[in-house]
């Protein structure tokens, strides 16, 4: 998501949705901003230990006003039934007084299965779509560019009629499209392919050979979704014409360094790519270090798409040496690695190197992703 827009988010209960929610408040209050928290009423009890455990600081926060909390019977219906009026007052004057004192607003309402109105989410829906929220509604993208919203809904209770409703009338009518995350989806994409839990992935650093004419980038797709569903930073080392940054070009929250051999020195080329001189290992080894010095507490996913050509340009005895050296940075950080070698490209002795380096190995045929090593001893 970026500024000046609205997602709505689908949930169920075995999602990990405070992982998610509390990242969203962190990374609002970390650039500058003031959030607001409406949360279901059974978490009242809760929701603040939940967030204090993802290291935010409630009690700061709430009292400088920071942090706006309430839950959706307190907000909603203050004083026995639903006032639709009070909420819209009181985040318009929010987000005037955020304006104003050059602030940004984040505003974040979970509502659950929408039982603090006895399922009746059409109530909620005309709020929601009140004209005064600007010219399009609450709904993908917003007049105010300082605002971003999400939206939650517990999806997990109802029948698949019911939750289509729901989506089609927050998505659909006269407003423009909302954009639906589903916090479940891909949380265990990759990991499902490998026959291992999420936790169990957490950590390897796998060697992928793959055939070019194989469906290997959905593979990586995959190792980027699971990433970006469990609220990971996603790294990807490639180039610019190849396959893996076409099929991954449209994600946002992904990060792009670029080899290429015209330029000498890194050069940001937009909001996530950066260009590396594809034959200047010290300069993608310091942007390796870069990236896990930004990251140090989480466990950042990393693709390494460019091993074949790497070859092809500074030579095998130096990109053996640059590989031992990246999984050496790794063996210390907190960090889930896919390695992309193009095996037919090379003789099987040369191959042969690069896989003795690697406990977690794993082959590409077609659209199947096989498993042929496998060990926890990196872990």
């Amino acid at each position: 998501m970026r500024e000046g827009e609205v997602a709505v988010v689908t949930y169920t209960p075995a999602a990990d949705k405070i992982k998610v929610f509390s990242a969203f408040i962190r990374e609002g209050i970390e650039s500058g901003g003031w959030i607001c928290y409406i949360y279901p009423d059974e978490e009242s009890e809760t929701v603040r230990a939940k967030l204090k455990e993802r290291g935010i600081d409630v009690e700061k926060y709430e009292r400088n006003g920071t942090l706006f909390m309430k839950s959706l019977s307190e907000f909603f219906i203050p004083h026995g039934s639903f006032d639709k009026e009070g909420p819209i007052k009181f985040l318009l004057n929010r987000r005037a007084e955020a304006k104003r004192n050059g602030y940004k607003a984040r505003e974040l309402e979970d509502v659950s299965d929408f039982s603090f109105l006895r399922g009746q989410w059409q109530i909620y829906l005309d709020y929601w779509t009140d004209p005064r929220w600007g010219p399009s509604g609450t709904v993908g993208i917003i007049p105010e560019p300082f605002i971003m919203e999400l939206t939650a809904v517990n999806v997990g209770g109802m029948s698949k009629t019911q939750a289509s409703d729901i989506l089609k009338a927050f998505g659909g009518g006269k407003y423009p499209p909302t954009r639906f995350i589903d916090l479940l989806e891909y949380a265990g994409a990759f990991s499902k392919r490998v026959d291992i839990t999420h936790e169990k992935l957490l950590g390897r650093k796998f060697l992928l050979e793959f055939d070019p004419t194989s469906n290997y980038e959905r593979a990586v797709e995959d190792f980027a979704d699971e990433a970006m569903a469990n609220v990971k930073p996603v790294i990807i080392f490639t180039s610019r014409t190849s396959a893996v940054r076409s099929c991954l070009a449209q994600k946002r929250a992904v990060k792009f360094f670029l080899m290429s051999v015209s330029t000498s020195t890194p050069e940001s080329i937009s909001e996530n790519e950066i260009l590396l001189p594809a034959n200047n290992t010290a300069l993608i080894l310091d942007s390796l270090s870069k990236v896990l010095e930004t990251y140090p507490e989480e466990n950042v996913f990393l693709v390494f798409d460019s091993l074949s050509e790497l070859v092809g340009s500074i030579g095998l005895e130096k990109t053996y040496s640059f590989l031992r050296y990246v999984l050496d940075m790794l063996s210390s950080a907190r960090a889930t690695a896919l390695f992309l070698l193009n095996a037919s490209a090379h003789e099987p002795q040369m191959a042969s190197c690069f896989r003795e380096l690697f406990h977690n190995q794993l082959i590409c045929k077609g659209k199947q992703l096989e498993v042929v090593k496998s060990s926890v001893s990196e872990i």
